[in-house]
């Protein structure tokens, strides 16, 4: 192998390294005892505020902002709003850990542990997400209406800035979702460790 080829290859190593250090993933794999999550969306107050209603959004709007006119448009088309969302939406934990769930967003939003992902209690966005079936932790229908479930521990709501711990015990494979915007997921899983030992 000439000189070239060398260079070459060393250069290719050290690009694919950087790469796979700086590329953000919705994926995370921790042995840490402690995860942070944060919960994320990009409302505009103006605009969700007078669609929805005062203080449905009370954010910051330095860092962008998403109209309600274009973010029922993004669910329409593409049965979510990818600004909203749970980050990590995967996560992947050796052994008994802690969740610190943060509310970087300006909506209130749930963090609910649910047996299998469903919509929320927002019958409207339910509909446009494609999740017609709303979970049974997030909502019951009484008289044709859904009435959202009762907030408790695994039934956590958030407010904008709001931060809960959530400990996860010895159940390694959860499922969250928010009952307000049913298409932010969370779903957490044992870490495999056999690859990761050194022999």
């Amino acid at each position: 192998m000439n000189k070239r080829v060398l260079i070459l290859c060393g250069a290719l190593f050290v690009f694919c390294a950087l790469s796979l250090v700086t590329t953000p993933r919705a994926f995370a794999q921790s042995g840490s005892t402690d995860i942070n999550l944060d919960v994320r969306d990009y409302c505009d107050p103006d605009s969700f505020n007078a669609a929805v209603g005062p203080g449905t959004c009370v954010r910051s709007t330095a860092l962008g902002l998403i109209t309600f006119d274009g973010f029922v448009a993004e669910i329409t088309a593409d049965q979510s709003a990818g600004a909203w969302r749970y980050a990590p939406s995967q996560i992947s934990v050796a052994e008994t850990a802690t969740l610190h769930v943060h509310n970087l967003g300006g909506e209130t939003h749930t963090f609910t542990q649910v047996k299998d992902f469903g919509g929320g209690f927002v019958d409207f966005l339910n509909g446009l997400s494609g999740n017609p079936v709303p979970a049974p932790e997030c909502a019951q229908v009484v008289d044709g209406q859904l009435v959202p479930q009762n907030p408790g521990p695994d039934n956590i709501f958030l407010n904008p800035g709001d931060t809960v711990a959530v400990p996860l015990e010895h159940e390694l494979n959860v499922k969250y979702q928010c009952c307000v915007h049913p298409w932010m997921r969370l779903t957490i899983t044992p870490r495999d460790t056999h690859h990761l030992e050194v022999r």
